[in-house]
């Protein structure tokens, strides 16, 4: 079984996000509502007395007003019209403005250069709500399973660790600026697929048509897998072509941190996989099911109430005989002592008769249910 079984340092670093995401939201909002008056107080003020006030390097005042002048160019060149003197000062001091007092207090943060702040601070940022609900998705559908496999107490360090390495990848190929969290979830999703390459992946397909009151949903299970080399042939196809504005360099430079990690636990035998899991080194060494593979998704927990008992042979007393005798697993767990029954929400579920009358937890809606007491079809 994993060695913890509730990833509350998951759920943790998840309201972190929420929380750290909420006073960014919160300090560029303020800031945003002052942005008029800051506008007014340097309006008889050179663009250079800006830059110094705001702290500014010459370098980042020469890319500003490089950008500006390349902009105005442009339109000046499809929209023939005479534009004031002052437009290209005015408009360099507020994109200074924007970007060094709206987001004043939360710059320390962000990822632009080897400072320690942004190296670590960047994966508590986002770029908007999308970016961080997007975050939070993948965070929760692949971050709960691999805490729960490695341990709340190394889930923390290993999360920044992730974070810290994405950083660098990013610094290191593109050395352009960064802020999220998807590069050390990235790298959680790495491990997850050295863990788990075979769980399948609950998937909905949703299709709008026009004249229906309800939209079309699809519900479909994928091994994790593909699921996740596909995201990762996406990534690179995006580096291909040039990236755009996402940090797709970190993405992959955080994944392949958490891939060769989760390796490197396994050989060190720092986490060790159960007999009902099958890591990716034993899929690519053709690792062997069990004879009664059948039985997998019962042993992997799906009600929770499983016993690793049902796994292990009894041993036998002195008096019956000196060998112990092995027996196999089909002949220990007859097909005709399992109960059949579904669930309200219509999910089919299989467990030993032994559990007759017990409670368990439905793998697809997560209700607690009764097992009947007698055989359902």
């Amino acid at each position: 079984m994993p060695q913890d079984r509730w990833p509350f340092l998951n759920w943790l670093i998840l309201a972190g996000i929420i929380a750290a995401f909420a006073l960014q939201t919160i300090s560029i909002w303020d800031r945003t509502n002052k942005l008029p008056d800051k506008l007014k107080e340097f309006e008889n003020r050179s663009v250079e007395d800006v830059a110094k006030e705001l702290k500014v390097d010459q370098q980042r005042l020469k890319e500003i007003e490089q950008s500006v002048e390349k902009a105005l160019n442009k339109i000046k060149s499809e929209f023939p019209l005479k534009m004031p003197a002052q437009l290209k000062e005015q408009t360099t001091k507020q994109i200074m403005l924007e970007e060094y007092y709206v987001w004043g207090q939360v710059r320390p943060f962000i990822l632009n250069g080897w400072k320690i702040t942004g190296l670590f601070g960047h994966i508590w940022l986002h770029g908007g709500i999308l970016h961080l609900l997007g975050n939070l998705l993948f965070l929760w559908i692949f971050g709960n399973a691999v805490c729960a496999k490695i341990g709340n107490l190394r889930y923390l360090p290993i999360y920044l660790g992730l974070g810290f390495i994405s950083g660098v990848a990013q610094l290191v190929f593109t050395g352009g600026r960064a802020i999220g969290a998807s590069g050390a979830i990235n790298g959680i999703v790495g491990m997850f697929l050295v863990f788990f390459p075979e769980n399948e992946i609950t998937c909905y397909f949703v299709m709008f048509i026009p004249f229906f009151l309800r939209p079309y949903v699809k519900e479909f299970c994928v091994r994790s897998m593909w699921v996740i080399l596909l995201w990762v042939a996406f990534d690179v196809w995006s580096v291909i072509k040039g990236g755009g504005q996402v940090a797709y360099l970190a993405h992959l430079g955080g994944f392949a941190g958490g891939v060769l990690l989760a390796i490197l636990m396994l050989k060190l035998k720092l986490v060790t996989m159960e007999r009902y899991e099958k890591s990716l080194l034993q899929l690519l060494a053709g690792y062997k099911k069990p004879a009664a593979d059948e039985f997998k998704p019962y042993y992997s927990g799906q009600l929770g109430i499983v016993q690793r008992e049902m796994l292990e042979q009894p041993q036998p007393t002195a008096a019956a005989s000196t060998e112990p005798k092995t027996i196999p697993l089909e002949a220990q767990i007859p097909e005709e002592e399992f109960i059949r029954f579904a669930c309200p929400c219509g999910k089919r579920i299989k467990v030993p008769i032994k559990y007759a009358g017990k409670k368990g937890r439905c793998p697809k809606c997560k209700t607690i249910v009764r097992i009947p007491g007698t055989q359902q079809a």
